[in-house]
């Protein structure tokens, strides 16, 4: 009889484990989730970045005819979110513990910017788009994400509420089928994003084109190592043209293949970041500003439209649309960068310390029982 091979595994106490070579999973899909899963910085300072270049797309918006709507930004978001959502999963899988988790960070800040606005329309008749409907009913739906026209830029988070259940089965068939079944998913969306009733199925400013790039965010978890390996000594080369790709695209009118572009392009920086050489190429976002922008991002993105709108009227200058649009960008940062740290500090950062608390709380229960 063939003697069973073992495999000694040592832990990070010094005291070893043994494991059958059976239980060990040789594929990419199935091994990523056994790694060590750190914070990575570096990906939040990305996520701060296009946070910030959206009120450079929105300020343009103002003053130029424009098709640049800062789809490109909004494409990364949804790289980035399934990319880092999978890391969520790959430390817990309990679908309850998720969700709770995606619910107390989202839904806070977003619900105190529409009581935001729906205050400064009450006291002051501001306003953002096209007069938006501020009765008890459309205020509530706003708050929940399922409407956007009080502030249009949560459309994304709509998407992103949208987005959840595909992001776990998308998860959970990566984990159990491996890539294929992914880069399945993704060439059906793919299909789907050239099919406006598709597109914008959830109505209002809605784009559901860029679904599958949550998707691809997952592909990415389970898979992304590898494919840095695969570029090898050319990592910087690769990032520098998916960096042009990605700025190219963002300038483009938005059709479904160039929404591909940016997503691929995105997904190639992302995998660089999470998985390349921490040495090269990337130390600028390591810079204590970006990093700071990273880590007030998504209250940022939520309030930005406050800041800009007052900017632009600050800011316009007839005859001068160039310099109306830097100046206002400018303003527009620096009025959002306040509020945006208020919400994180007094808004996300408490719920979030909830959902922790009520994860170590379980733990000790399981621990004792």
């Amino acid at each position: 009889m063939a003697t069973t091979r073992r495999v000694v595994a040592k832990c990070e106490r010094g005291c070893c484990k043994i494991k059958k070579l059976s239980e060990i999973q040789t594929s990419d899909v199935r091994t990523t989730v056994v790694q060590k899963l750190e914070f990575l910085p570096r990906l939040e300072s990305l996520r701060g970045l296009a946070a910030v270049s959206v009120v450079g797309y929105h300020a343009c918006g103002r003053f130029t005819d424009t098709y640049v709507t800062g789809m490109a930004p909004v494409v990364l978001f949804f790289v980035l979110s399934g990319f880092v959502l999978s890391r969520s999963l790959a430390r817990n899988d309990d679908i309850a513990v998720f969700l709770r988790h995606r619910i107390l960070r989202l839904f806070p800040a977003a619900i105190a910017v529409v009581l935001l606005l729906v205050a400064l329309h009450e006291a002051f008749g501001f306003y953002l788009g096209f007069g938006p409907d501020f009765s008890p009913f459309n205020v509530m739906l706003n708050a929940l994400m399922i409407r956007h026209d009080i502030n249009g830029p949560m459309w994304s988070m709509t998407v992103e509420c949208f987005a959840t259940p595909v992001i776990i089965l998308a998860f959970l068939g990566g984990r159990r089928f491996g890539l294929r079944v992914l880069m399945a998913a993704i060439a059906v969306l793919f299909g789907l994003s050239f099919i406006g009733s598709y597109a914008h199925l959830l109505g209002g400013y809605t784009n559901l084109a860029p679904l599958y790039a949550f998707v691809l965010g997952v592909a990415l978890h389970f898979s992304g190592r590898r494919l840095v390996e695969g570029i090898g000594g050319r990592q910087m080369v690769v990032a520098v043209v998916a960096g042009v790709l990605f700025l190219y695209c963002g300038l483009q009118k938005q059709t479904a293949p160039i929404i591909l572009l940016e997503a691929c392009s995105s997904g190639l920086l992302v995998a660089l970041i999470a998985f390349g050489d921490r040495q090269r190429g990337f130390r600028w976002l390591d810079q204590p500003v970006i990093g700071f922008y990273g880590r007030i991002s998504y209250s940022f993105y939520l309030f930005h439209m406050i800041g800009l709108s007052v900017a632009v009227r600050i800011s316009a200058i007839d005859g001068w649309p160039m310099l109306s649009i830097l100046l206002s960008i400018v303003i527009g940062v620096l009025l959002t960068t306040p509020m945006a740290w208020i919400s994180r500090r007094f808004i996300e950062e408490p719920f979030i310390a909830i959902s922790r608390k009520w994860r170590d709380r379980r733990r000790e229960v399981l621990t004792t029982t």
